[in-house]
């Protein structure tokens, strides 16, 4: 988890130091003023005053580590406020409003102490406990504060997505909160360049919309989801985004339809199709961001991945003539193919035919899917037939050895 403060202990006993006194003090110090003029105060005065010199608590010098652990025990103090204060204000919704009051004042600055402001974050949100609406509005922040801060701030926090789901349901977050979430969170990754990371929280973010009939708000980012996928050399498999609501949405949409069809090219069209739809569209792909040469690569080994999905032997004029290219070139393609683990695959140069062991499909379909399932039905049942046959032999095996142990005690 995150980092935060240590909890402290009550100090209501008599002769124990008041931690809100002293805080006000420190505070009056640090304005200039007589820290012995402050003899009393109340909870939520010191957490006001704390609020309105935060700035001021931050700024103080921490070159030495001794400055910086001073500072941090100010920041727990200030943290320790706010439960006290919380404690006496039952109602959820004045909970929520107290947490955003003390949010805006942490995030005001992402220069100075950003990694301490961070961990301040993270000690209101564990302060928060079940209050779920005011924790998904500090995780929201923390996120966005994060972004802000800098990449190496993100990378603080990043490591808590791996659980949001489970967090998402303590929460009891809708499907609009969670969306947000998802799309603040993509955000900050494109924002500090991961972009593999910025993708799989857009799925994430468009698979909330899965069986929604309101799609409209899902077309603009359903659009860049096909494209990155597109552009990305690493992807040649397209039916998950095909599944995707979202993305069935884009087609024959007027501002988005071309990019369904492009998505279908790239499912299952090959070069011809690409090169004819890029002729009468070539503004459009180019305004997606998509670079032409890369989809042209990319739609070679498409298509050499269908021809290899249709015969187990493969002329090399045959390939020449799909992919365009001169039949000096196969040689170089399929080994491109090899390459990317989208065939196994041998070159026979003598009769010039590409000799194919097993290829990956472009699309897994329904009828694919069933017949996986009747193959390990078929293995299971197999299995099922060679354990009783494992088990019978042992058994027969048992009885003759009893037999003879019998006969050689009778002798």
């Amino acid at each position: 988890s995150m980092a935060s403060f240590v909890p402290m202990t009550q100090a209501d006993e008599p002769g124990v130091a008041d931690p809100a006194l002293d805080l006000a003090r420190h505070i009056k110090t640090i304005n200039g003023g007589d820290a012995d003029s402050v003899s009393q105060i109340s909870d939520q005065q010191a957490l006001d005053l704390a609020l309105d010199n935060l700035d001021k608590i931050f700024a103080q010098s921490a070159e030495k580590e001794k400055d910086k652990e001073s500072i941090e025990g100010v920041l727990n103090v200030v943290c320790w406020l706010f439960q006290r204060v919380l404690e006496n204000n039952t109602a959820p919704a004045e909970s929520v409003t107290l947490a955003e009051k003390l949010l805006k004042k942490i995030t005001s600055d992402t220069s100075t102490h950003p990694a301490l402001r961070l961990k301040m974050l993270s000690t209101i949100y564990n302060i928060l406990g079940g209050n779920g609406t005011a924790r998904y509005n500090t995780f929201l922040v923390i996120v966005e504060y994060a972004a802000s801060a800098g990449k190496d701030i993100l990378a603080m926090v990043a490591p808590q997505f791996a659980q949001l789901d489970t967090m998402l349901a303590e929460w009891g977050s809708d499907a609009s909160k969670t969306r947000a979430l998802y799309q603040t969170i993509f955000n900050a990754m494109v924002k500090h360049g991961d972009s593999n990371g910025a993708h799989t929280y857009r799925l994430k973010f468009l698979n909330s919309y899965q069986g929604d009939k309101e799609l409209e708000s899902a077309k603009p980012q359903a659009c860049i989801a096909v494209t990155e996928a597109i552009a990305n050399p690493k992807v040649y498999q397209f039916d998950t985004y095909l599944q995707l609501d979202a993305v069935q949405a884009l087609k024959g949409d007027s501002q988005h339809g071309k990019v369904y069809e492009l998505l279908q090219l790239f499912s299952s069209k090959d070069l011809g199709d690409f090169n004819a739809f890029y002729t009468a569209n070539g503004p459009y792909v180019d305004g997606l961001g998509l670079k032409k040469d890369e989809c042209v690569l990319k739609m070679r080994l498409l298509s050499l991945c269908t021809l290899a999905a249709q015969q187990r032997e493969i002329k090399y004029s045959e390939i020449a003539s799909c992919l365009q290219v001169a039949e000096d070139d196969v040689e170089k393609w399929a080994i491109k193919a090899i390459t990317a683990k989208l065939m196994d695959a041998k070159m026979d140069q003598l009769n010039k035919v590409v000799i194919i062991s097993h290829c990956t499909d472009r699309m897994f379909s329904q009828e694919q899917w069933t017949g996986l399932r009747s193959k390990l039905v078929g293995w299971k049942d197999r299995m099922k037939q060679l354990m009783v046959v494992i088990e019978n032999s042992r058994q027969y095996q048992q009885q003759q050895m009893a037999m003879m142990q019998s006969q050689m005690q009778q002798m």
